[in-house]
């Protein structure tokens, strides 16, 4: 296997990876939709995981890149795809386009799914935010109105959380 096949291999098994990351973002849309926060754990858990696999695809594929530009005499910063594919004129270099536009188009899909995702994340912290700002409200003390230190009680709210730090 030659530096070309080994960059190509790289990529469709970076587009694998980048496939199952957009579906679990779509699965974890679903799990902050529903509150179920025990699952939406185990995705990030897949995720990571995942995350650190195109780590190592991307590492395998930037050693090949660096063994190709020693093979063409040039500098490795050259070697984009386009670059390649016009200069080395390979035969593969239709696939390595293709394989570039589907991670591309997948990547923009990712993009916003994880944005949808952080709206539905912010809108969930400002609904536990208002809860928690009605429940401490509930528990002030109450001395009623035509009470003399009423006045007084405002000052003491009762806490929820202990924040110290």
């Amino acid at each position: 296997m030659d530096n070309m096949d080994k960059i190509i291999k790289a990529l469709e098994n970076v587009e694998k990876v980048y496939e199952n990351l957009l579906s679990l973002s779509e699965e974890k849309k679903n799990l902050i939709i529903e509150g179920k926060v025990k699952e939406l754990d185990g995705i990030l858990q897949i995720e990571n995981q995942l995350v650190m696999e195109i780590s190592k695809l991307e590492s395998e594929r930037e050693d090949a890149i660096t063994k190709l530009a020693q093979e063409l005499g040039l500098p490795k910063e050259n070697l984009t795809v386009s670059y390649v594919c016009n200069v080395v004129k390979d035969p593969r270099c239709t696939m390595l386009n293709k394989i570039t536009k589907r991670i591309g188009i997948i990547l923009n899909k990712l993009k916003e799914i994880n944005e949808v995702n952080g709206k539905l994340i912010e809108q969930s912290l400002e609904y536990i935010r208002f809860s928690i700002n009605l429940i401490t409200d509930s528990l002030e003390s109450h001395d009623g109105i035509y009470e003399a230190k009423a006045d007084e009680g405002k000052d003491k709210k009762a806490s929820l959380f202990d924040a110290k730090v």
